[in-house]
């Protein structure tokens, strides 16, 4: 069976996953976390978007405050299926309930989606460029470093019912996202992260989506054979705003 090239990428990238992972004596901590974040769109004409978001993080039941993030970037529709997109986000790291670390972070991505019969998949492959900075300098850690990380993502989304107003209805995503670092302070993590990603979404017209999303994340840290695995769970918020070219603001 000829595989389409969609699906090789897909498969290319899990398996390179796996090489880093399988085969390790690892060293597993399980923890929790908890997530908020809110998505803008705002789509100035069939072409040009203006991507935003911001969100805050804890861990362990909402014990402990784990980092913020805002990011704003500008898309641009090659044609409707295909996007390319780049921007910046600015994060916080926590430590005893204290911003301890800065990050500064660059990002280009390029997006696209297809259709298998009646379910839609969306790749997304971003290039991040990492500026660390400690707010608390420490001789344990390097005050300044910086590294590269590459992300791929695979999402399926599909209707699974339609409530009372046949504009509403309720849709499930399965997917999956795995991270990979290099940069020469990157010694024994340049497998970062894996997300596996389940997300319920209520939508609510075409405006807004509220999603419940569980997801699976098992990450490496820098320490060697020494990872984290993780449930948490995200409240995500999406909207989307358009643009009229009469100068009126919609809502879509």
């Amino acid at each position: 069976m000829k595989l389409k090239p969609y699906l090789r990428i897909t498969l290319f990238f899990f398996f390179l996953s796996g090489q880093f992972v399988c085969g390790q004596n690892k060293i597993i901590t399980k923890g929790n976390q908890q997530w908020l974040q809110y998505y803008n769109q705002i789509q100035f004409n069939d072409r040009w978007t203006l991507l935003s978001d911001g969100g805050f993080r804890w861990r362990e039941n909402f014990d402990e405050s784990s980092l913020f993030i805002v990011r704003m970037g500008v898309g641009y529709s090659l044609r409707p299926s295909l996007r390319v997109a780049g921007g910046m986000a600015y994060l916080g790291f926590y430590a005893a309930e204290k911003v301890a670390k800065i990050e500064n972070r660059p990002f280009q991505e390029i997006q696209l989606k297809n259709k298998i019969g009646r379910i839609e998949l969306t790749q997304r492959f971003r290039l991040e460029e990492r500026f660390f900075h400690l707010v608390q300098p420490s001789f344990l850690e390097n005050p300044n470093t910086f590294n590269f990380r590459y992300r791929y993502s695979v999402m399926f989304s599909g209707v699974l019912f339609y409530l009372s107003n046949s504009k509403q209805f309720v849709s499930l995503k399965i997917g999956d996202e795995v991270f990979f670092n290099s940069g020469k302070n990157i010694i024994y993590n340049r497998f970062d992260q894996n997300r596996f990603i389940v997300s319920p979404t209520l939508n609510l017209e075409e405006n807004l989506a509220i999603s419940l999303t569980w997801n699976k994340q098992f990450a490496n840290t820098p320490i060697k054979d020494n990872f984290i695995s993780s449930d948490v769970f995200w409240l995500q918020i999406n909207q989307k705003v358009v643009l009229k070219k009469k100068g009126k603001i919609g809502i879509k």
